[in-house]
């Protein structure tokens, strides 16, 4: 069942049927390290110290300062757990295998790109300006990352990755698509190509295509 956090910000815990097909494509292993940005009161930080077990770890990161205070309080009995009251676009936890955000954004943190390991999996709600939009899940292959939506969401905003003409781009993107599958391949930093037809979206250090490889 979806629970309130608070109601007033219209702030809730998520749909954890969702969530569970989320986890299941992250590969959650034993000894995976998980950076957590949203942990709201810890209620998935659990789940996810639970899959990565004893031998991963969860850096489980919160903006609001009451909630991370709970969720601490929560999350007592899992040691492989640390929760950070901090901006979890700035905040630095090394090397990790897995970043999962709990917000939307029209664009992910660059320190996020720079601290997943190789074959390291994001998980990012990319919205408009409604909170409408897609789950990308982006996978490094080196220099560049590769990309696939996995279906549509509408998620509470991302303090920090919020971009009003990066928002109205992304809207425009999907509202072209009519209804056919995100046509995503790769994820590149920096600005894209000129004028180049494989690119789909563009966001602030970041851009998707169509191509598997920068052409």
């Amino acid at each position: 069942m979806l629970v309130s956090i608070d109601e007033a910000r219209d702030l809730n815990n998520g749909q954890p049927s969702l969530w569970a097909r989320l986890f299941d494509s992250l590969d959650l292993t034993p000894g995976t390290r998980v950076l957590q940005v949203g942990a709201g009161t810890g209620y998935y930080s659990a789940i996810l110290a639970e899959l990565v077990g004893p031998t991963g770890r969860v850096t489980a990161v919160e903006y609001d300062g009451v909630l991370a205070a709970r969720a601490q309080a929560n999350l007592a009995t899992w040691p492989q757990v640390e929760v950070v009251a901090a901006d979890g676009t700035l905040h630095d936890a090394g090397e990790v295998d897995v970043i999962i955000v709990f917000a939307g954004a029209t664009h992910p943190a660059t320190l996020w790109l720079d601290r997943l390991a190789e074959g390291g999996r994001l998980l990012l709600p990319l919205t408009a300006a409604k909170g409408r939009g897609l789950l990308l899940k982006a996978t490094r292959r080196g220099a560049w990352f590769e990309a696939e939506s996995l279906g549509p969401c509408g998620f509470f905003p991302c303090f920090g990755l919020r971009n009003d003409r990066a928002a109205e781009c992304l809207a425009r993107a999907i509202r072209d698509l009519k209804g056919t599958p995100v046509p995503i391949k790769a994820l590149h930093t920096g600005a894209p190509p000129e004028n180049a037809d494989h690119v789909w979206y563009a966001g602030p250090g970041f851009w998707l295509s169509r191509e598997p490889v920068e052409a």
